[in-house]
């Protein structure tokens, strides 16, 4: 099939765009297939940690609150510091690829760093860094997936890229817990000029590894047509203060939407930190088997949920319902309320992970579909920062506080390491009625902006 490739205006090695009505529909899913491989490594870098807290707390003589920073405050660290610069060059850049391969390169060489640590701050540092794989990845993605497709097929699409993340993270728990118990029968290895590495940090350099070939990866995709401008930054880059400027003129549907964004964060991190680790104190588990069980369970689920979500989404707005992408979470956030919070509390290991099974199904069929809300509500030349911003307050709420305040509950309110599994279910009564309340009384101003936008 011939594609029509329209030039960008320029002269010499000005980059080539394509016209996404005119691209085959096979490269538009290639493509979203690429940056959702892509998200999938992010999660495995990221969340590999949840599944080697026992041997890292042992080696750096670590509390619950120390780990919860590593898991936790290092990534929002990051975020609140390059966040919404890297927003910018998404929204102002000519070509938003580069962006992603310079992040995939960095996340996956501090990943390997992290194995090199010998202290809590060391560790730190690189959790910091490992952090920047999302503040590059995602914000670019969202651009564009949303400029390769229309707004009926839009959330299917970044539903397809957002399985990334469940995939990754099940990915993170089978193959860290395999690795930590195959590596920890032979003890620490001396890696020449590494020195020697006990099997934890073995398990990062590990799977810091394959980055390489992930660049390689999103080299090969290539720029869209910006679309649904809205007349917003025609005449060049929009600065950061005024894309905040718009944000704030519309601050109750953003509040709204970054709001529910942000607590569900702090609901769905801190449960996918820390149940792992409740498994393995309550019922006697070992790191292999929690990785196996909930590795699999998360990227079946998960993958699943969030593939329904988009497609549940596409189906409600195709029948008119404009506002299908937040009915999908307030349906969602509804129904997973019951098995999220009577989870940690079952008498058996087999119930609490039926219940974490539920919970992820019902649960990740919102992972796609806010992103996609906030695409939809958001004129195109602002998306890199807008979706920077939500990313920001999500990391700095959701990775700050999620994994934080289920270990302060633990540490200063229960003070005994076996009460994180009612932790964990507090966490959940108290934040989830908020999430349905704040969808509910939203939805009407969202589907008003989605009606101003249509016309302009």
């Amino acid at each position: 099939m011939v594609v029509a490739i329209p030039k960008t205006v320029g002269i010499g090695t000005a980059p080539v765009t394509i016209d996404p009505a005119r691209s085959s529909g096979a490269y538009r899913w290639y493509v979203v297939g690429v940056l959702s491989l892509g998200y999938a490594f992010s999660a495995i870098d990221a969340r590999v940690l949840a599944v080697l807290v026992t041997p890292i707390k042992a080696s750096l003589h670590l509390s619950d609150f120390e780990i919860s920073l590593l898991q936790g405050f290092a990534f929002a660290l990051l975020y609140a510091m390059a966040a919404l610069p890297i927003g910018r060059m998404v929204d102002g850049s000519k070509r938003r690829t580069p962006l992603m391969v310079i992040g995939v390169i960095m996340w996956s060489v501090l990943t390997m760093m992290c194995g090199l640590a010998n202290s809590f701050g060391a560790l730190f540092l690189a959790r910091v860094g490992v952090g920047v794989g999302e503040a590059t990845l995602s914000p670019s993605a969202y651009s564009l997936i949303s400029d390769y497709f229309e707004k009926q097929r839009r959330a299917l699409a970044i539903s397809v890229y957002a399985i990334g993340y469940p995939i990754g993270n099940g990915l993170a728990l089978i193959i860290g817990g395999v690795l930590l118990e195959r590596l920890s029968r032979s003890g620490p290895r001396d890696l020449w000029i590494l020195g020697t590495l006990a099997p934890w940090q073995l398990v990062f350099v590990a799977v810091g590894l394959p980055g390489v070939l992930i660049a390689l990866l999103m080299a090969t995709i290539r720029e869209p047509e910006r679309r649904e401008t809205a007349g917003i930054g025609l005449a060049g880059v929009v600065p950061i203060r005024e894309a905040i400027a718009y944000v704030v003129r519309r601050r109750r549907l953003y509040f709204m939407l970054i709001g529910v964004t942000a607590l569900s964060g702090v609901l769905a991190i801190g449960v996918s930190l820390w149940y792992p680790t409740f498994l393995i104190r309550t019922y006697g588990m070992t790191p292999g088997a929690v990785g196996r069980y909930c590795g699999t369970l998360m990227l079946m689920c998960g993958t699943i949920g969030t593939i329904a979500g988009g497609w549940l989404s596409g189906v409600l707005i195709r029948r008119g319902r404009t506002d299908g992408n937040l009915r999908v979470m307030l349906y969602s956030t509804v129904l997973k309320t019951v098995p999220l919070v009577i989870g940690p509390l079952m008498p058996t290991a087999t119930l609490a992970l039926g219940c974490m099974a539920v919970g992820t199904l019902i649960g990740q069929a919102s992972q796609g579909v806010i992103f996609t809300a906030i695409q939809d509500v958001t004129p195109n030349r602002l998306r890199g920062q807008v979706t920077a911003l939500t990313l920001l307050v999500v990391n700095v709420i959701g990775l700050g506080l999620g994994s934080s305040i289920i270990a302060a509950i633990t540490d200063f309110g229960f003070g005994d390491e076996g009460a994180l599994r009612y932790a964990i279910s507090i966490t959940g009564a108290v934040l989830l009625p908020v999430v349905v309340l704040m969808l509910a009384l939203g939805m009407r101003r969202y589907r008003e902006e989605l009606a101003t936008l249509a016309v302009s």
